[in-house]
């Protein structure tokens, strides 16, 4: 039987498990939703949906949306006065 993540974790030394810990709370602090994001600025989805030229129910569709075009969250993003940066890295060969 294989081991769970919470046992290879619990294997590693001390300050390696508590790196990774480290690094997984700033992975979920840096997430935030489209409507988290959007009730930061202040704003409503009326006013986004405005903004948009779209219905104000379209604008709570994308916002429960798990997945959508980067052209999509590229024209959110702009509309709110943001800019969307995307960014592969590959490792070195």
């Amino acid at each position: 039987m294989g081991r769970t993540l919470a046992q290879d974790l619990a294997a590693l030394p001390r300050e390696r498990g508590q790196k990774i810990e480290r690094r997984a709370a700033e992975l979920i602090a840096e997430e935030m939703t489209l409507r988290e994001l959007r009730r930061a600025l202040g704003r409503t989805q009326t006013k986004m949906a405005k903004t948009l030229g779209i219905g104000q129910e379209a604008v709570s569709r994308l916002e429960d949306r798990a997945d959508m075009l980067i052209s999509t969250l590229d024209r959110y993003i702009k509309e709110a006065g943001g800019e969307l940066e995307l960014v592969a890295r590959f490792p070195e060969s």
